[in-house]
C-alpha cells in the first residue's frame, strides 16, 4: 500500500495470511484458523474390531455435573464513581488480537474449561442476542456457546449443536455405525445408548475434563483416522488426537461461519478491545499492523500517521495488541504516542462561534471533502486552522466520514485536527438557569461545564454527534444512570461498533438515546471535535466526575453558538 506523506488519505490495504483466517472488515479472507479446516472422512479403513464386551452403562443425569455461568457483579447506579472503577477493572476481560474480539463472562469460565485456546480457540465473534429465543450468543473457532438468563442457573449455559451436514460430512462408514456396547479393548469407556456410540481412551478424559455434555456433547460416532489423525465426533464439537496422544477440537465453526450468511452478521467483524487505551500513530512513513507480535507475522495493513489505535488493555510489551479502524492485530509500541498539547488561541482572541484547531501533521486542504478532490495547499504540522462547519464526506478511513470547512471554504478531514482553544466555561445568555446545579454543552466549542447557579464549577472537553447524527441542541434533564453500560449496535451509544461493553457513567438525557458518558476509545487528542452518533463522550476523570455531580432530574442545555 501506498502511504500519502501528507496525510489525509490513509488507506487501508488487507493482506491475506496464509497461516490464519479472520472474519474481515467487509468479506472474509480465504484460509485456515491454526489448521482447522473442515475435513470430512471420504475413505475411512474398515478397522477390525475386537469382541463386543457388555460394559459402560450409559451415564445419568444424576452423575453429570453442570457447569453454571460466572456472571459480572451487578453494578447499582448509587455508587461512587470509584466504586465503579474499582469492580470494572477487577473483571476479567480477554481480547484476542488473532481475530478481533472480546471474551468475557458468562462464556469466559465455560470456554476455559472447554480448553481455551486448544479447546474452542479464539472467539470470531462477539456475544450477540438471539432475537428468536431470547439468548445471548457467541461463536468460537471450534463450536458456539449460548447463555439464557431467562432460565435456571443449571440451564444457561450451552453449546450450540453441530449441523447436520457437519456431523455426517465427517462422520461416515464404519465410524458412523452404531455399536451396542463398549469393546473389551476400550479404556475408561462409556457407552451411550441414546446415541449408540463410546467415548474411551484420551477422548474420554479430554471429554470429562472439559464439560462433557454439557460443552461438548455427547459421542455421535467411533474414532476413526482421518488425515493423519484420529478424530471423533460429538453433538457440539469434532475432536481430534494426533500422533502423540494430544487431543484438540477441530475448528469447524470457523468454516461453517465462512460458508453461511453468518458472515455478513457484524457481530463478526473485528471489535475494539473493551477498556481499551488510545494512542495515536507517530509513523510518517506508515506504521505496519501485523498478525502477531514481531517482525516476522504476516502484515494486515498499514497504518497511516495519526492513525487512532485502541490497545487491548494488559498491553504492556514491545508489541501491543489491539485494534483500528475495522482490522485487529499487533504494532510496535515504539511509534504510539500522544501529542504534545498548544492552546492555538489566546482567550482574549477566542471566537465562541467558530471551532479552533492545529493539523497533527503535515495535511492537505481540499476543494471538497474527498482525497478525489483537488487539492489547494499543504499546511504544515501544529498549523492553525479556524473551522466554521462540520460536513459529510469521503469516510477516508472505515466509517469517519466527518470534513471540516475552513473560513476560506477549504476542507480538511477532521481526524487530521486537534481543537486548541481556551478550555473555559463560554459567555452564558440571559436566559441560562441561575440556581440550583445544571449542565452547560457548548456544541461548537465541544465544551462541557458544571455549574451550580451561575458558578462554573468544572469545565471539561467533549466530543458531540458528527454530521448526521448531530447532538439535538435543547432544554433536557438526565432522566436514566447506568453505571456500566453495555450499547448494542443500532443504539446512539454504539456509534458504528457492532457493541461496546463498559460504557461506564453513562447518564441519559433524551427518550432517543443520547447521553453523556466515558467513551475509553477517546484520548486527549481525539476528543474535541464531533465524532459521536449524538452522545457527549467525556475522558474518564471527567466521566468520574459528572458521575458523583450530577444526578436524576439534573439539567442539561446544548446550545450553539
Amino acid at each position: 500500500m501506498t502511504i500519502n506523506s501528507r496525510n489525509d488519505e490513509p488507506v487501508t490495504s488487507m493482506v491475506v495470511n496464509p497461516r490464519a483466517v479472520r472474519l474481515g472488515r467487509r468479506r472474509f479472507v480465504a484460509g485456515a484458523v491454526a489448521g482447522g479446516l473442515l475435513l470430512p472422512f471420504h475413505d475411512v479403513a474398515a478397522q477390525n474390531s475386537p469382541p463386543i464386551e457388555q460394559r459402560g452403562e450409559e451415564e445419568s443425569e444424576d452423575d453429570f455435573e453442570i457447569v453454571e455461568p460466572e456472571l459480572p457483579a451487578t453494578i447499582s447506579a448509587e455508587e461512587d464513581a470509584g466504586t465503579i472503577t474499582d469492580a470494572v477493572a477487577g473483571g476479567a476481560i480477554r481480547y484476542f488480537a488473532q481475530t478481533g474480539h472480546n471474551l468475557d463472562e458468562p462464556f469466559l469460565s465455560a470456554w476455559t474449561l472447554a480448553g481455551g485456546e486448544s479447546g474452542p480457540g479464539y472467539p470470531i465473534s462477539e456475544p450477540r442476542l438471539v432475537e428468536n429465543d431470547g439468548s445471548i450468543r457467541q461463536d468460537f473457532e471450534a463450536f458456539a456457546l449460548t447463555y439464557d438468563p431467562n432460565v435456571e442457573a443449571d440451564e444457561a449455559l450451552r453449546s450450540v449443536a453441530l449441523p447436520e451436514s457437519v456431523v455426517n460430512g465427517i462422520s461416515r462408514g464404519t465410524a458412523a455405525r452404531k455399536v451396542l456396547a463398549c469393546r473389551s479393548d476400550q479404556d475408561s469407556c462409556q457407552f451411550f445408548a441414546v446415541t449408540g456410540h463410546t467415548v474411551s481412551g484420551a477422548f474420554a478424559a479430554f471429554w470429562e475434563d472439559h464439560g462433557e455434555r454439557q460443552l461438548l456433547g455427547l459421542p455421535l460416532s467411533e474414532p476413526a483416522v482421518s488425515g493423519g489423525a484420529t478424530v471423533q465426533v460429538f453433538e457440539h464439537a469434532v475432536l481430534e488426537m494426533d500422533a502423540s496422544g494430544q487431543v484438540t477440537m477441530r475448528k469447524v465453526n470457523t468454516d461453517l461461519a465462512m460458508q453461511s450468511s453468518r458472515g455478513d452478521d457484524p457481530a463478526f467483524l473485528p471489535a475494539p478491545p473493551t477498556l481499551g487505551t488510545t494512542w495515536l500513530v507517530v509513523a510518517s512513513d506508515g506504521l505496519r499492523l501485523r498478525s502477531g507480535p514481531g517482525t516476522d507475522s504476516e502484515t494486515i495493513a498499514v497504518l497511516p500517521d495519526n492513525a487512532e489505535f485502541i490497545a487491548a488493555p494488559e498491553a504492556a510489551d514491545d508489541w501491543v495488541p489491539g485494534y483500528v479502524d475495522g482490522f485487529s492485530g499487533w504494532v510496535s509500541a515504539e511509534f504510539l504516542s500522544t501529542r504534545e498539547q498548544r492552546q492555538a488561541v489566546a482567550a482574549e482572541n477566542w471566537r465562541l462561534n467558530v471551532w479552533a484547531g492545529l493539523t497533527l501533521g503535515d495535511t492537505n486542504l481540499r476543494r471538497e471533502p474527498s482525497t478525489s478532490s483537488q487539492s489547494v495547499r499543504t499546511i504544515p504540522y501544529q498549523s492553525p486552522v479556524v473551522i466554521v462547519d462540520w460536513v459529510r464526506g469521503e469516510a477516508v478511513t472505515d466509517n469517519q466520514i466527518t470534513w471540516a470547512e475552513l473560513e476560506d471554504g477549504s476542507y480538511v478531514y477532521a481526524r487530521n485536527i486537534v481543537r486548541a482553544a481556551p478550555i473555559q466555561p463560554p459567555e452564558l445568555g440571559n436566559d441560562a438557569p441561575s440556581e440550583g446545579k445544571w449542565i452547560d454543552v457548548h456544541l461548537t466549542q465541544q465544551l462541557m461545564v458544571a455549574y451550580e447557579g451561575r458558578e462554573p464549577v468544572r469545565t471539561v472537553v467533549t466530543t458531540t454527534g458528527m454530521p448526521g447524527w448531530e447532538t439535538p441542541p435543547g432544554f433536557y434533564r438526565i432522566n436514566t444512570r447506568v453505571p456500566n453500560e453495555t450499547m448494542e449496535s443500532g443504539s446512539i451509544g454504539a456509534e458504528d461498533f457492532y457493541v461496546l461493553k463498559n460504557v461506564l457513567f453513562t447518564q441519559y438525557f433524551t427518550d432517543r438515546g443520547h447521553a453523556l458518558h466515558y467513551a475509553w476509545w477517546k484520548t486527549a487528542e481525539t476528543i474535541g471535535r464531533p465524532g459521536s452518533h449524538g452522545c457527549l463522550n467525556l475522558l474518564l476523570e471527567d466521566a468520574q466526575f459528572f458521575w458523583d455531580w450530577a444526578d436524576i432530574g439534573t439539567p442539561v442545555v446544548c446550545r450553539e453558538a
